[in-house]
């Protein structure tokens, strides 16, 4: 039973919902994950592929989606056109920590984000994409001064937003910290039903 309902996104047609690309993509990787012959690609990294599109140094990234979306969406049509299967959306660090005085929310963002990677997968006809979920940027306790529940809550507003923006699968990465990344998954598994990776 789904948690949330996800906004319609650009893939829905009469005859293919959401909830059965999700299904679809349990399935396929559930499949990729029994079988030693099958495997999918991932793709790679958004940051430096948009500062060589014109993102400023100290500029996130993440704000390329509502400013710069053709940009954003071109890169994810290039990874597809390299071969990958899995588009991780530009939400990285769309975290409210992350995107404080940014002028943006996090539903914003985050929705952009997984717009415009599912845009790609519209245009090239194939895809999947997963919401992108990083690290807060903050310590948590004992070595800094984020409380774990206060972290959960962080992720849980990203999984929320890539939920209804119409993600179908979730990728939590590059945490140092086995409790943060901890955090995340807690936050993934209490607003969402998708497929996680860790």
């Amino acid at each position: 039973m789904r948690l949330l309902s996800p906004a319609p996104s650009v893939l829905e047609t009469t005859t293919v919902n959401y909830e059965e690309r999700v299904s679809f993509v349990e399935n396929i990787l559930i499949d990729c994950l029994q079988r030693a012959d099958r495997f999918w690609l991932l793709d790679g990294a958004m940051g430096t592929q948009l500062q060589k599109r014109g993102l400023p140094l100290g500029v996130q990234p993440e704000t390329f989606n509502l400013t710069h979306p053709e940009v954003v969406t071109q890169v994810h049509r290039e990874y597809l056109q390299a071969g990958s299967n899995i588009l991780y959306a530009n939400t990285f660090g769309a975290n409210r920590l992350k995107l404080e005085g940014s002028g943006y929310s996090v539903e914003e963002v985050v929705a952009a984000g997984v717009r415009n990677a599912l845009q790609a997968v519209k245009d090239e006809g194939r895809g999947t994409v997963f919401l992108d979920i990083g690290p807060t940027g903050k310590l948590l306790r004992p070595l800094g001064d984020l409380e774990f529940e206060d972290a959960v809550a962080v992720f849980g507003e990203m999984v929320h937003a890539g939920v209804m923006a119409g993600a179908e699968g979730i990728l939590i990465e590059t945490m140092s910290d086995i409790y943060e990344a901890k955090a995340a998954l807690l936050a993934a598994k209490e607003h969402s039903d998708l497929p996680v990776f860790v």
